[in-house]
């Protein structure tokens, strides 16, 4: 599509942001009157205005509880997928990034909400991933945070992998292995697999959401690619 250029490529040697206008408060922890009231409205007219003053882009926080105290800081907020759609469908320039949990949007959800947006956008959407940090959240949700920062962000990645799998390949999915589900064509899964054994591992575990319904694909799809790097042997003949 031909769509106008996103304001964040533009060529001023200083890009310009507001964050975390969805939130109450904003960045400010104050008891002060006028602290900032995150209604749409409020969030509306202050896109318009960034708009036609040539900022460049909009940030969320996606915060799903406050921190508590005599204000509650950040405890009302506005959610960032449907937020950043409503204001990049009142503005014209500006580039509105959404925040999206790793663990809390499942890949390929957020990868149709994302695509949808950027329709509602012509071109002008951002993402913001986050890998995980806030323990109370990820109770409230019934997840474990994983202590290891690596493994949040090896997890991240996987995540982003997915999505742009989604929005490159018209491919047949498969899940995959290990801790971190794989979903990807049968190159994407093969080669993931040639990786896992190049960092040292002899063997690791395949798992499915329907064991009897995806095993024969990965059979017959999967296992010849890996016998073709030579990580398998061709099962005997009966």
């Amino acid at each position: 599509m031909n769509w106008p250029a996103n304001r964040m490529r533009n060529d001023n040697p200083l890009k310009l942001g507001i964050f975390s206008p969805n939130c109450s408060g904003g960045m400010a922890v104050t008891t002060v009157p006028e602290r900032w009231d995150p209604s749409w409205d409020n969030n509306a007219a202050l896109a318009v205005m960034a708009d036609g003053y040539g900022i460049e882009f909009l940030l969320p926080i996606a915060r799903w509880r406050g921190y508590g105290g005599e204000t509650n800081f950040q405890g009302t907020t506005l959610e960032t997928m449907t937020w950043c759609a409503g204001l990049l469908a009142l503005t014209k320039g500006i580039t509105v990034f959404c925040t999206a949990h790793t663990s809390f949007h499942h890949p390929l959800v957020a990868a149709k909400m994302l695509s949808t947006v950027d329709q509602i956008s012509h071109g002008r959407l951002g993402l913001n991933v986050v890998c995980g940090w806030n323990q109370p959240e990820y109770e409230m949700m019934g997840k474990d945070l994983p202590d290891s920062h690596d493994d949040r962000y090896d997890y991240g990645q996987e995540w982003l992998d997915v999505i742009e799998k989604v929005w490159t390949s018209d491919a047949e999915f498969a899940a995959g292995h290990g801790v971190y589900p794989l979903v990807g064509d049968p190159d994407h899964i093969a080669s993931e697999l040639e990786r896992v054994h190049r960092a040292g591992f002899d063997g690791t575990t395949i798992s499915f959401v329907d064991y009897l319904a995806e095993l024969p694909y990965f059979a017959e799809e999967v296992i010849p690619r890996l016998e073709a790097k030579g990580l398998r042997s061709p099962v005997p003949s009966a």
